[in-house]
Formats: structure tokens, C-alpha cells, sequence
């Protein structure tokens, strides 16, 4: 049954994703890692229980690993959010402590379990999946489901993880793990399907074209190559260094395919010469470098950690707490208005978070990590590419999986286990946690149905996910929402209690949540239009909503419109203005100005913001009209 599970892992989480959740890819792993960690602890206590296992087998990476979780169990317990810190982020769920006790629980088990043998096998599994997710990656690249997608995803595959960087991440793993099979195998035939399994690997993760896989694969396998060289360099006959036979043609295939197919390698080598842009040529949107983007966020992250050096904000709390320290500059990119649930850097995702006790904690536990694995050089190449990956952005389920995974994969001897019987107290305490652990594994499925309930956004399934989940600020303030507008369109005014205390509800569960406060001003917006007294609440929710967000313009935006909206023009312009301090190109503000000044007479003041919002939208027909009048008055 454990060699069952553990198997399942790394067949079945790369592959799963589920059209019917509220995210696609994410959250489906995620739940399927909760479901097979709980099965193993269960299994392992029916062992421990039997006699016929230790409770634990402490290695190096024990006490580290405990640390750890400590570190995070404590930031959990100062954090601004504990229920996101505790579950995780909703639409993410990796990262949150449960996530990190199921990791934690396939560690300890499977450092109880492993063998030689069972350890191969899971190799094996592993370069099955990832076959069958960079074959379905490639037929991607020629369109085979094109049409399902808003992505483009020909452009940039992303197969069944879910985004084109998760994926290379997943690849990066693997390139080292085909390679060493390569090179140990002795059959022809061997070796040449670990010559396929490496181009299919590499051929998708150009296909990502995701730059930190790309660097993370040509360092990982760099490492591998030069400690595999050096390692071998006094066996007779031995010529893994000379491009001859397989070896010369698995080379010759990788070169190839980096020079022949658009990826970052190819862009770097041969630069495209730049055309003039014609007069009829449509200028396209200006998309921000993604490191300039990444350079806003860290420093934000740092900032943040400056503000709660010790144990920071609480784990997975970064898209709420990132708006406290949020530079303005940020306002200036093109996903000036994404919410950033992480810090697109692991380590400093980690530092703003946890604080100093987690980020140590963790950087200590990854040291412990590279020593276990320092003798096993594919091991450790694919243990490498994680932590490059993780720096130039976050881990997701899958690669967490096998950051636990593989420093449990080195070689080690059954031992032989005395088995005897077990005495009262082994068995009570056994016991319990096999009724809790069988409790959690029907919480766990209520949750999932819970979330697949939520994706349908109905008033039916709404209350049927707050059935499962009563205490899901994400539930709460959507079903309030759909139940507000409902009311909102037949004017009952029955609903309205119950409105107002999911909207509490959900506030009093995660306080800091701007997402939250937003979505609690439009329900009240709702409620407004049955009974005007709850417009207040409107305006006071936006209001709260810019004090958490100090350098968000979208929040100062909005706030502005409803002033507007009850005519308290002073607040509006107010508002809008700082909109435009803080996004000088905001042009949806600029408009709404130009408006405000032109139905108090003040044209010069009105011309100049549509003039900018000419400059800014083109586009914009109302603009026009707007100073099409302002010229006939002038006239």
C-alpha cells in the first residue's frame, strides 16, 4: 500500500488537473498531495501499530526539517491572516502550513520505507510522467488544443502544470535523472530510450521558453556532466567527454534544437535585426521585462521584512501584506492592477513571511539537503535546478513534492526492524491519530467538493460550499456578493441580514485581505440600491481598502467613482487625482477628471486631462467628443 502511494505521487500530481475546480491545476495537486500524505500516515501508523515499523528513522535532515516547520508554525501563529496561513492561499493552497505538514509526512515516511529498489522505481515513474507531460507540451506547441485556452499556449506550452515556468521548473528535474540513466545504462536499447526521454524533455522545455528553466537545465546538467567527468575520469576506456556514439549524438540533438527552435538560447546566439516600425504599422501594447517587474516585488518583499524582521507577516500572507510596501513604480508596469500572492522569489517570499527565524530556518534546512545529496550527483543536479528556478520565481506543488522527495532518494539498505508488540500506550495514542487522520481524509474530500461547488458561483452551490466550508472568507464574501446583486435586482430586502453577515464574516476571518474589502464595497454597492443608507458603507469599505493599500491606484480609482457617484465632487477630484500621482498614465482617472471639470465649467482644466487621455488611450471616441465640444464653445 506504501509503495502504492508513493508511486501514485509522482505519477498522478504532475498529471492531474481538473476543469471543474476553481483552479484548474493548482488546487486539484494540491488536494491529491493532501488525500495520498494522509493515506500514508495512516498506512505508517498500521504499520508502527503492527510493530512492524518505527514511528520515525531520523537521518541528517530530521532536526532541520523539525526546525522548520517550527518556524513556521510560529510565523502562523503571529500572522495578520492565520486561516490563509494555515490552508494557504486561496486558488493556490501551496505553502500554507498544511501543505507543508503533507510534505513533511511524505518525507518522514518515506525516509522510513525506502530501499534501493523502491527508490529506482519512483525514478522510473517519474521519467514515465514526464514523457507524458512533455509529449502532450509538444503537441501543444502544434496546436493540439489551442483552441481551449485564453493562453496562447503554442507560443508557450504549459502542458498539465499549468504555466510555462511551472513547467520548465518540472522538466529541470527530470533532464538530470534521464541523463544519469543514460549514462548508466549498459543495453543499447536502454540507452537509447534515455536518448529520447532527454530531447523529449528538452525539446518542451524550449518550448517553454521560460529563461530561468532554460539557465536552470544548462547549469544543472553542466554540474551533473563535470561531477560525472570527474567522478569517472580513472575508469578504463572511459569517454563520456568525447562526442562519439550515443554520447556525441544525444549532444549533437540538444545543440541542435537549441539553435533551430525560438527559445532564449537561440535569441541570445542569433539576435534578431531590428525593423523600423511603418507609419501603418499598430503600435503593440508595451509589456514590462518581467526582471523589471521581479526588481519592484523584491524590493517590496524586503521592505516588508525590514517592517517584521522576526517572524514577518505569516506564511502565504504575501498578497495582502506586499501592498504595505508596495513601491509606487509598480503602478508603472503593465501588470500594475495582478495581485502578487508571492514574491516571485522563494527565498525572499520566505524572508517577508516568515521572517528571519523562517528564512534561516529554511536556508539551513536546504544546506542539510545539498550535504545528503553531494555523493549523488544526478540527485543533486535535480535538487540544483529547484533552487535556481525558486529564485527567479515561487514553488507550486509539484516541485515542492520532489523538493521533500529527493534528498530521500539517496541509496540506503533495508534495515532489519524488530518486530514486537505494542504496548497500551502505543496503541491508544496509535489509535487517535488513525481516528483523526480517517477524520481529515473526509474533511479533505468535503473541502474539494467544496471548492468545485464555489467554481460554479450559483447561489445553490455557494451555500452548498459553505456547508462544507462555513469559515472560507473567499466563500463567504462571494456568496454575499451573488445574493447582494440578486436581492439588488428584485428589490427584497429579506436578504440583506444575510448579506451583511457573510460580508462581516468574511472581513473578521481575514481582515487584511484588499480583495476582500473591494468585493465588500461592491456588495454594499448592492444593497444601496434597495435601502441608500448602505451607501456609507460603501464608501467606508474603499476607504479602508486605500489605508491597506496605500500605492494602489485601481483603490484610490474606485473610490473615487463612488464619490462621484453621490455627487461629492471635492472627494472624487481628491481621489482621482492621487490615482494619477501614483499612476501618472492612469488614463480611465485622467478621463474621469476631464469629465468632473467639465460639468463644473472648467474647460481648460477639462482639455487638459482629455488631451492626456488622448495621449494615453487613443482609442478613446468620448475623449474626442468631449474636446470636439470644448472647441465649439471656445468658438
Amino acid at each position: 500500500m506504501i509503495n502504492f502511494l508513493f508511486t501514485a505521487l509522482v505519477l498522478i500530481v504532475p498529471l492531474i488537473l481538473n476543469l471543474a475546480n476553481s483552479e484548474f491545476f493548482e488546487v486539484p495537486k494540491m488536494y491529491t498531495v493532501y488525500l495520498i500524505s494522509l493515506l500514508l500516515l495512516v498506512s505508517h501508523l498500521f504499520n508502527y501499530l503492527l510493530g512492524n515499523a518505527p514511528l520515525v528513522r531520523k537521518n541528517l535532515l530530521f532536526w532541520p526539517l523539525i526546525i522548520f516547520l517550527l518556524s513556521q508554525a510560529v510565523s502562523t501563529f503571529f500572522s495578520i491572516d492565520t486561516h490563509t496561513s494555515i490552508y494557504g492561499y486561496y486558488s493556490r493552497l501551496n505553502g500554507g502550513l498544511l501543505s507543508l505538514l503533507s510534505y513533511s509526512i511524505i518525507f518522514l515516511t518515506f525516509s522510513v520505507y525506502r530501499t534501493p529498489t523502491l527508490t529506482s522505481w519512483l525514478t522510473s515513474a517519474s521519467l514515465f510522467t514526464g514523457l507524458i507531460v512533455s509529449s502532450y507540451g509538444i503537441l501543444e506547441h502544434f496546436g493540439i488544443d489551442k483552441g481551449f485556452w485564453v493562453q496562447d499556449v503554442q507560443s508557450r506550452v504549459f502542458s498539465t502544470l499549468g504555466q510555462p515556468n511551472w513547467l520548465a521548473a518540472y522538466l529541470c528535474i527530470l533532464l538530470p535523472l534521464a541523463l544519469d540513466r543514460f549514462l548508466s545504462s549498459s543495453r543499447p536499447i536502454h540507452k537509447s530510450y534515455f536518448i529520447f526521454l532527454t530531447s523529449i524533455f528538452y525539446i518542451c522545455l524550449l518550448f517553454t521558453k521560460s529563461k530561468s528553466g532554460i539557465l536552470a537545465a544548462l547549469i544543472s546538467l553542466t554540474m551533473y556532466s563535470l561531477i560525472h567527468l570527474y567522478k569517472n575520469r580513472f575508469r578504463p576506456h572511459f569517454t563520456f567527454y568525447l562526442p562519439s556514439g550515443r554520447h556525441g549524438l544525444l549532444l549533437f540533438t540538444l545543440v541542435f534544437f537549441s539553435v533551430s527552435i525560438t527559445n532564449p538560447i537561440k535569441d541570445i546566439l542569433f539576435p534578431s535585426r531590428f525593423e523600423p516600425t511603418s507609419p501603418t504599422t499598430i503600435t503593440p501594447l508595451l509589456i514590462t521585462p518581467s526582471k523589471d517587474i521581479r526588481k519592484i516585488v523584491w524590493q517590496g518583499s524586503i521592505d516588508l521584512w525590514r517592517q517584521f524582521p522576526l517572524f514577518g507577516t505569516g506564511p502565504e500572507t504575501f498578497a495582502y501584506s506586499y501592498y504595505w510596501t508596495r513601491p509606487s513604480s509598480h503602478n508603472l508596469t503593465s501588470e500594475w492592477n495582478f495581485i502578487y500572492n508571492k514574491a516571485h522569489n522563494e527565498y525572499l517570499n520566505y524572508l517577508a513571511t516568515s521572517g528571519s527565524f523562517g528564512f534561516i530556518s529554511y536556508l539551513v534546512l536546504i544546506g542539510f539537503m545539498i550535504y545528503t545529496l553531494k555523493s549523488f550527483p544526478a540527485l543533486l543536479a535535480s535538487f540544483v535546478s529547484i533552487l535556481i528556478t525558486n529564485f527567479a520565481g515561487f514553488s507550486v506543488v509539484t516541485t515542492s513534492l520532489y523538493f521533500f522527495l529527493l534528498p530521500t532518494f539517496i541509496a540506503q539498505d533495508q534495515i532489519t526492524i524488530p518486530r514486537t508488540s505494542p504496548n497500551t500506550i502505543q496503541k491508544f495514542f496509535s489509535l487517535c491519530l488513525i481516528l483523526v487522520s480517517s477524520y481529515w481524509l473526509l474533511v479533505t474530500f468535503k473541502y474539494f467538493l467544496a471548492d468545485i461547488a464555489y467554481h460554479r458561483q450559483s447561489l445553490t452551490e455557494l451555500r452548498y460550499a459553505l456547508n462544507f466550508r462555513p469559515d472560507e472568507p473567499v466563500y463567504l464574501s462571494k456568496y454575499a456578493l451573488v445574493l447582494a446583486e440578486s436581492s439588488a435586482a428584485t428589490k427584497d430586502k429579506s436578504q440583506i441580514p444575510h448579506v451583511v453577515k457573510a460580508l462581516d464574516t468574511a472581513i473578521s476571518i481575514s481582515p487584511f485581505n484588499l480583495n476582500l474589502w473591494k468585493e465588500r464595497a461592491q456588495g454594499f454597492y448592492f444593497l444601496s440600491l434597495i435601502d441608500s443608507k448602505y451607501y456609507v458603507y460603501t464608501v467606508d469599505a474603499l476607504t479602508k481598502a486605500t489605508r491597506l493599500a496605500p500605492t494602489d491606484a485601481s483603490s484610490f480609482y474606485l473610490l473615487a467613482k463612488f464619490y462621484q457617484n453621490i455627487s461629492e465632487m471635492d472627494s472624487a477630484i481628491t481621489n482621482y487625482q492621487h490615482a494619477l500621482t501614483l499612476k501618472p498614465n492612469y488614463d480611465h482617472a485622467s478621463f474621469a477628471l476631464g469629465e468632473i471639470f467639465y460639468q463644473q465649467k472648467k474647460y481648460s482644466e477639462s482639455k487638459i486631462m482629455f488631451d492626456k487621455t488622448l495621449l494615453l488611450a487613443p482609442s478613446n471616441t468620448d475623449a474626442k467628443e468631449y474636446l470636439d465640444k470644448i472647441s465649439n464653445l471656445a468658438i
